[in-house]
C-alpha cells in the first residue's frame, strides 16, 4: 500500500489505530494538523525558539527529535513525541 496516496484523514486514521491515546474525530485530527505544523516549524531551525502563529515560543523539543516525529508519521508509526508537542500546546487529540 502506497501511504503517499492516502488523504492527510485517512493516514491519522491509520495512526489512531495504533494508540489508544488519541481519537478518530475530526476535532482531534484538526488539532493533529496544528501539531504537526509545529513539528514542521521546530525541525527546520536549530534555535531554542520558533515563531509559531506570530508567537515567539520556545521549543520544547530539539530540531533532530522533531525530525524522527516527522520520519515516524511520514511512514504512518505512531510517535508519543506528538502527545507531548499537544500537551505543550493545549491542544486535545482525543
Amino acid at each position: 500500500m502506497e501511504f503517499t496516496r492516502l488523504s492527510g484523514y485517512d493516514q491519522y486514521i491509520l495512526l489512531s489505530q495504533q494508540t489508544r491515546n488519541i481519537g478518530s474525530n475530526v476535532q482531534a485530527y484538526a488539532s493533529f494538523v496544528k501539531v504537526m505544523s509545529f513539528l514542521e516549524k521546530c525541525s527546520k531551525s536549530d534555535s531554542k525558539v520558533v515563531n509559531f502563529d506570530d508567537k515567539i515560543i520556545e521549543k520544547p523539543l530539539t530540531q533532530q527529535e522533531a525530525q524522527r516525529a516527522l520520519e515516524n508519521i511520514k511512514k504512518i508509526k505512531w510517535d508519543n513525541t506528538v502527545m507531548g508537542v499537544a500537551k505543550f500546546m493545549k491542544l486535545e487529540l482525543r
